[in-house]
């Protein structure tokens, strides 16, 4: 099998951390994973060189326990292969809506089938969600809420996160080979926050 590219293993990473958080395991590892994806496609680098010098943990939030080399080189992982066939690839989805935690996701799947956020929506609209135990109008409306939030903030970051990537950006060019004499990051991002 051919080595994977930066965005290839970004993608398998990012799904990592959403298995990792239906797995109901420690929260903290499942969104390592995802910043870990995050700041890999913000390096200029191509990752082939990264993994022969080792020099992967000079990315931010990429640790040694980070399962980076092992994607990049054979294009999966037996733990990622594990968790895959405990949840359809599509229930990943769910956990897109803002405020819809993991456990609840995994029950909405498991109890009434729900795979897809289409049909979580029309649950909530046709009211089956409420009888299930555990889960109420609350919910509904927190999921008719993260739904409405999750189509108006399509392709947008948290200005955080969008900082930190920027700035590890910036750091990586600074670091590659080519003779860059000056960095300036372009376009509309406020400066302070």
């Amino acid at each position: 099998m051919a080595m994977l590219d930066t965005s290839e293993v970004a993608k398998l990473l990012h799904e990592f951390g959403q298995r990792t958080a239906f797995r109901g395991g420690n929260p903290y590892r499942a969104r390592a994973y995802t910043r870990a994806a995050e700041n890999l496609l913000a390096v200029p680098e191509p990752l082939e060189r990264l993994v022969a010098e080792n020099r992967l943990t000079e990315i931010p939030s990429v640790g040694n326990a980070i399962a980076i080399t092992k994607l990049h080189r054979t294009g999966g992982h037996p733990v990622l292969e594990a968790m895959r066939k405990e949840v359809p690839a599509e229930v990943l989805k769910l956990l897109t809506i803002p405020g819809l935690r993991p456990e609840k996701a995994l029950k909405l799947h498991r109890e009434l089938g729900i795979s897809f956020v289409a049909e979580l929506e029309q649950s909530v609209k046709e009211d089956r969600i409420r009888p299930v135990k555990g889960l109420g109008a609350s919910l509904q409306k927190k999921i008719l809420q993260g739904i409405e939030v999750k189509r108006q903030s399509e392709g947008r970051r948290h200005i955080h996160r969008t900082a930190t990537l920027l700035a590890s950006a910036e750091a990586q060019l600074k670091r590659s080979p080519g003779k860059l004499t000056r960095i300036t990051p372009a376009g509309r991002f406020p400066t302070r926050m």
